[in-house]
């Protein structure tokens, strides 16, 4: 997101729904920062509803006198690793005290992560548990992931987390239907650390996206990581890390149609298809990556990952 203007882009009301959903999550988690930037961006377009805008301009000017540090901050630019690295040792050092004053404190969190009925909490749970030192919790973890078939976003977030505490071997999921093995140790710890390949394709629809739907380009990286936390060692995932070069626009052109489609009710599939250059040799795999897509949109856009 910069800070061009985007008068020519209009948000209709799936889309408005959504930055409303991002916005409420941002907000819960203290987030303020990427909430100012995201506001902005939103206040360069134009929406249907005038009573939403007002809404957003009178949210953003609050979060700028509340939270003047974070009104000059770029969105994901800027940070100091050391910074962060304090920041993880005081969460760390406040958990550790925690403990002591609840010895329970660790079960709690333990139980709030088996409550499907909450993804965020859930997702909090985790960003938690990745720093006690409970002795029992590596355990509990891998217990509780090999238990069934958890939400997608969930067991991704549980394999960081176990990597985070230094857990290391094979372990054998349920994943989409499908049993699958990883290594605990090879989860990446970003979604900016996969292979390259996989990278290239979200950098794909961002270079196109930036000149043909500009409003898109931050519906794209949010559901690309949702994506990979939702195919993470399956089957298709691992065909995705075998295949060549062309297959990255099939890729590429398959998320950009299923997001027109689902979150902003248009797209044409001939104009996606010469945008990225899909030639009737890439068809059938830009068919395969379509397929695949639709079937992870039905999960996130239907009530899955946003609820």
């Amino acid at each position: 997101m910069t800070g061009k203007s985007h008068d020519n882009v209009i948000l209709f009301p799936k889309t408005v729904d959504y930055y409303q959903f991002e916005l409420t999550r941002m907000l819960e988690n203290e987030r303020y920062g990427e909430a100012i930037s995201l506001l902005r961006f939103l206040l360069t377009c134009r929406s249907q509803d005038e009573r939403v805008e007002e809404e957003w301009n009178a949210l953003l000017q609050w979060l700028q006198t509340m939270f003047p540090d974070e009104t000059f901050a770029d969105f994901g630019a800027g940070s100091d690793p050391e910074d962060e690295l304090s920041e993880r040792d005081m969460l760390r050092e406040k958990l550790i005290l925690r403990e002591r004053e609840d010895g329970s404190y660790a079960a709690k969190l333990m139980e709030s992560l088996k409550d499907a009925s909450s993804l965020e909490k859930q997702l909090l749970a985790l960003d938690q548990l990745a720093l006690m030192e409970h002795p029992e919790l590596n355990g509990q973890l891998i217990d509780w992931i090999k238990s069934g078939e958890q939400h997608p976003l969930i067991q991704y977030k549980t394999l960081q987390t176990l990597k985070l505490r230094g857990v290391q071997g094979l372990i054998e999921l349920h994943r989409n239907g499908e049993s699958v093995l990883v290594e605990i140790e090879d989860t990446p710890a970003d979604f900016d650390q996969f292979p390259s390949i996989i990278n290239e394709i979200i950098e794909r629809i961002q270079q196109v996206s930036e000149t043909n739907h500009p409003a898109l380009a931050y519906f794209a990286q949010e559901t690309w990581n949702e994506f990979l936390a939702f195919i993470y060692g399956t089957y298709q995932y691992r065909q995705m890390l075998r295949m060549d070069r062309d297959a990255i626009d099939a890729w590429a052109a398959a998320l950009h149609l299923v997001l027109l489609e689902r979150v902003f009710d248009s797209g044409d599939k001939e104009e996606i298809l010469e945008l990225y250059g899909i030639t009737s040799e890439l068809l059938f795999q830009w068919e395969q990556a379509y397929r695949i897509m639709q079937q992870f949109a039905s999960s996130t856009f239907s009530g899955g990952f946003q609820r």
